[in-house]
């Protein structure tokens, strides 16, 4: 309940709350489930008095995991009068994911290490603490951002990949078709696939987000970084026929990753990234990209991080 003044009157706006609790897939609980975004003048999904998609990952062990779960809010209409609502969800197999590693990073001015290693009462520490270049987290495979376009639903997690030998993180999508008929969800998988860098170093394609427009145009946008590159941001084209397009480094990195979290003493081994990707469509069909990179820029003593916002038109 929210209550806005007006003059020296008071009026209550009433909003409809449903919780639903104690959810499980598979043999595990529910948990980071995403709701699916629609993109402006896309359709929603009308059908059984409403209904909203979520998807989830299901890697319980953090390892390995083959499966997502597709879950069905339906009869959301009634959120207008009196909330009868229903919750179903489907397992359903696809490609291997599972948790990537931290990746390497270009060596390069690290203005923050040189200061613990010689003079650290600058950052009011006391002590010499010496430091290697610091790795990036690169998260988990917990699922990122959904969308419901074209009749279909978008999602990506940060994956482990192998290629030339070399384990690196890259994202994984998926592109599906859902349907719902009463409580029973049905959900097939129209394609999927991987976004790495193919090289001989530890490059990682990170926190990938994929937006859409109403035609069903996309872009899955992330951050790279990697041996042969600064913290960088990129983005590729995606369709649900020919899969993902190649890797376009929108914003090359200038510099690493000089932040606290990755240093001793800080009681970090790795720099925890910004965690975050998002990629959305206009009205005009052009998508919006947000993506951590590092750029030449100004920096405060403890990190040097930045955001780039780009538009692409699919």
């Amino acid at each position: 309940m929210r209550l806005v003044e007006r003059g020296t009157e008071f009026f209550q706006n009433l909003v409809a709350v449903v919780r639903f609790h104690n959810l499980t897939q598979a043999e595990g609980p529910g948990s980071s489930i995403q709701p699916a975004q629609v993109p402006p003048n896309a359709s929603f999904e009308l059908g059984n008095g409403g209904t909203e998609y979520f998807v989830s990952s299901l890697d319980f062990s953090g390892t390995l995991d083959d499966r997502l779960t597709v879950w069905a809010l339906t009869n959301t209409s009634s959120l207008d009068t009196t909330p009868r609502l229903s919750l179903s969800n489907q397992v359903i197999t696809t490609q291997v994911y599972g948790v990537p590693p931290d990746t390497q990073q270009k060596p390069g001015p690290t203005p923050l290490r040189d200061i613990l290693a010689t003079n650290s009462s600058l950052v009011g520490l006391v002590g010499v603490f010496k430091n290697h270049l610091e790795l990036v987290s690169t998260g988990d495979d917990r699922m990122q951002q959904v969308t419901f376009a074209d009749s279909k639903l978008w999602a990506s997690v940060g994956s482990v990949v192998k290629l030339q030998g070399v384990v690196r993180c890259g994202a994984a999508f998926f592109i599906l078709a859902p349907s719902i008929n009463g409580r029973t969800v049905s959900t097939t998988v129209v394609n999927q696939g991987y976004v790495a860098i193919n090289s001989p170093h530890q490059n990682s394609v990170m926190y990938p987000s994929i937006g859409v427009n109403a035609s069903g145009k996309a872009v899955i946008a992330f951050s790279v970084v990697g041996q042969d590159f600064f913290p960088s941001a990129g983005f590729a084209s995606l369709d649900a026929v020919n899969g993902a397009g190649a890797i376009v480094i929108s914003a090359p990195g200038a510099l690493p990753d000089d932040a606290f979290t990755g240093y001793v003493p800080f009681g970090f081994r790795s720099a925890r990234w910004g965690d975050y990707s998002r990629a959305v469509a206009d009205e005009s069909g052009a998508i919006w990209l947000g993506n951590e990179f590092i750029p030449n820029g100004p920096r405060d003593i403890f990190a040097n991080w930045g955001t780039l916002i780009t538009m692409v038109n699919p």
